[in-house]
């Protein structure tokens, strides 16, 4: 599998649990916001770590490191996935997966061959505008995140929903209108009242569209004031700020 950045320890990726954090190149979303645009783009002078030494890594810090978080870029782009997670969990490595769940039929084989521990996707904005929030023009694509939505409900392993609050694309209204779509596919309370969907500041740094480095994210209370206003609709709206 191309590995193109690898973070030893981590301790906020999989709260927790001490985790090692897997970098894969290349991305099907065009996110303006996106501040990993160099994996994205999978520019020309990226230099990939061989497997060998990302195994032999985590063999050594085995003693306490407990899982890896794959991310990228788009991790289910990657025709190697299945065999390099395969070979994390024949380590005793847990696993936990970052997708923008762009590919629901990747999803649904990662369940079925139980090698995803731990699911973190992405919601990108509204459902009836999403090609605007990931920069590509696919009519499809609202309802393939819907499904690896559904897929990872369905899967009986931990999860958590993200989306990145972006001043010039989120406001209070198209979010609470993304928050009601959540809470109709979450369906029963009891399911409701697990799901956790984080909304996460955004942050203006090596953004993939370079305007949006001129954007200044919502400050720390107003992603306070907007929590509050989605906990009505899902309950277990939680916040990452970082200012």
């Amino acid at each position: 599998m191309d590995i193109a950045g690898y973070i030893k320890t981590s301790v906020i990726e999989w709260p927790g649990k001490i985790t090692s954090v897997i970098f894969v190149p290349g991305c099907n979303f065009r996110c303006p916001f996106c501040h990993n645009p160099f994996l994205v783009k999978r520019t020309l002078n990226l230099t990939l770590i061989p497997e060998e030494e990302i195994f032999a890594d985590l063999e050594k810090r085995k003693k306490w490191v407990e899982a890896v978080a794959v991310t990228g870029g788009e991790p289910t782009l990657q025709p190697d996935l299945f065999s390099f997670l395969a070979e994390l969990k024949k380590r005793d490595f847990l696993v936990m997966l970052e997708t923008n769940g762009s590919r629901p039929e990747v999803v649904e084989k990662l369940g079925e061959s139980n090698l995803v521990d731990f699911w973190a996707m992405d919601l990108k904005g509204d459902f009836d505008d999403y090609q605007r929030f990931v920069g590509i023009k696919d009519s499809q694509i609202a309802e393939k995140v819907k499904k690896s939505f559904n897929l990872i409900l369905e899967s009986k392993k931990d999860f958590e929903f993200r989306t990145t609050v972006v001043p010039s694309l989120h406001n209070k209204e198209n979010l609470e209108k993304l928050a009601r779509q959540i809470s109709l596919m979450l369906g029963t309370e009891e399911i409701k009242q697990r799901a956790k969907w984080y909304l996460q500041q955004f942050r203006p740094q090596n953004t993939l569209d370079p305007e949006f480095l001129k954007i200044a994210p919502f400050t720390e209370q107003e992603m306070k004031s907007l929590q509050e206003r989605l906990k009505r609709i899902v309950p277990q709206t939680l916040l990452r700020v970082y200012n």
